[in-house]
């Protein structure tokens, strides 16, 4: 019912107004997530069996069904492992909700009827603040840990929920969208070793989500209460041998809802890593700035070993040193060793760092360094569920000095990063793959969506 019924008035200004940067955030990823090699191999191999449709692919003249379109767009999105995390619940919320969100409305607009700016915002509220929540309900990071890809498994109802929401769903043929949204998910996390797949996996949740609210929207039905039910009901299925008691929260998927908004719990990253490894990351960033001889890349052999702390969702997920050279993008951007050694010898981790081109992934420097890290969990970040991306650096010296540096709630989880510094980022991105006229179009149309009474 809250769902079907959230209406503008319902929401502070202020989460309205922050829905728009992330929006904002989401299409900057996708834009540059859409030239990378492995999403340029998804859309040769799309366009290679998919009929031309009425759904725009980010960064392509082609259109497609609302399906692969979905599907492509949360690639790009995701390819770049830049995009949204939440801390608490993991999942990436623009990748799902926004590549559902958009192509739904190309339906309607196909089918003549007229969507408005804040009817987009309100579908992607929807999402944003549902997939937190049943993320939480399931124990989410515990998913993370036991090798599921969570996002991929509890994105799709908020994907289903967010297109319901743009359709216009009664509450009934929410359910139905959920049902049929929910017998589809899932996602191995064995996906972040290697190849390309885990760049489509929350693809998968966005199509699941998609097609599950377009089929109610045409009368198909599903089982009701699907979440709850205590034979074959999602929390249930999801949280089997997980050692919780509870196994699951249900509790948890409505909490708060309309007084407490995981729109702001969103985070936005600034590393092009996953987002449990952003502590560790800023770690070394700290003592970057406070030693610059010490740590100055010239004097990096001078390191005997790396120490790194992480939480039992950080660990089981990144806590591991690449053993094959090379070592694929994706991998890279998983192991804590090979983020941390990048970190330690560029000064920054963004996609540069990650690229396949040129022996990139084939330096020496950064193997020797990825091998003297030793991750190991500390129970200390698993007590508060935003502390999941915490981590204590100690790095010791050949002389046996040693700096140590502790981040338990990197930049933008302690607080909400500023929607300034979301600009930033969005210009950023965007300016390095089109010009300025058209970052700033863009800008501009995405900032003063409230406004739009058609987006056409």
């Amino acid at each position: 019912h809250w769902a079907s019924n959230l209406a503008t008035d319902d929401i502070p200004p202020d989460v309205l107004e922050r829905a728009k940067y992330l929006i904002l955030d989401g299409i900057a990823c996708a834009w540059v997530g859409a030239r990378v090699p492995w999403s340029e191999k998804y859309v040769q191999a799309t366009m290679s069996f998919e009929p031309p449709g009425a759904c725009r692919v980010i960064g392509y003249g082609q259109k497609l069904g609302p399906v692969a379109a979905a599907m492509t767009n949360s690639a790009f999105i995701q390819a770049t492992e830049l995009d949204d995390y939440h801390s608490e619940a993991p999942l990436h919320s623009a990748s799902i909700v926004l590549p559902a969100v958009f192509a739904a409305s190309e339906v309607l607009a196909e089918q003549g009827k007229t969507i408005s700016g804040i009817d987009v915002i309100l579908a992607a509220i929807v999402g944003f603040e549902s997939g937190p929540r049943i993320g939480k309900a399931i124990y989410g990071s515990d998913l993370l840990n036991n090798g599921w890809h969570c996002g991929a498994v509890y994105g799709a109802p908020a994907g289903a929920l967010a297109t319901g929401k743009l359709l216009g769903l009664t509450p009934d043929s929410m359910e139905d969208a959920l049902g049929i949204a929910c017998t589809q998910a899932c996602g191995l996390m064995s996906a972040q070793y290697g190849g390309m797949v885990k760049r489509v996996q929350h693809g998968f949740a966005a199509r699941n989500g998609l097609l599950g609210g377009l089929l109610a929207h045409g009368g198909y039905e599903a089982m009701k209460g699907v979440l709850e039910r205590s034979y074959g009901g999602f929390l249930k299925m999801f949280t089997k041998g997980n050692g919780r008691e509870p196994p699951y929260k249900e509790e948890e998927v409505v909490a708060g809802l309309g007084s407490f908004w995981h729109t702001f719990t969103i985070r936005i990253k600034l590393y092009a890593c996953c987002g449990l490894v952003h502590g560790p990351v800023e770690a070394i960033e700290n003592l970057q700035r406070r030693y610059p001889e010490l740590l100055n890349r010239a004097n990096l052999s001078n390191i005997r070993h790396v120490h790194v702390q992480l939480s039992t969702a950080s660990n089981s997920h990144c806590g591991w040193i690449p053993e094959e050279r090379p070592i694929s993008s994706i991998a890279g951007q998983m192991s804590v060793a090979y983020i941390l050694a990048v970190q330690l010898v560029d000064q920054q981790c963004l996609l540069a760092q990650f690229s396949e081109f040129d022996d990139n992934l084939e330096r020496p420097e950064v193997w020797d360094l990825a091998r003297k890290v030793t991750p190991s969990h500390s129970e200390e970040f698993d007590q508060d569920g935003n502390c999941l991306s915490a981590g204590r650096v100690r790095i010791e010296f050949n002389d046996g000095s040693s700096v140590t540096e502790t981040v338990e709630k990197p930049l933008g989880v302690k607080e909400p990063m500023p929607n300034e510094r979301i600009l930033h980022k969005y210009r950023t991105l965007a300016g390095s793959v089109t010009d300025e006229t058209r970052v700033k179009e863009i800008e501009d149309l995405v900032l003063s969506l409230d406004r739009l009474t058609d987006i056409s």
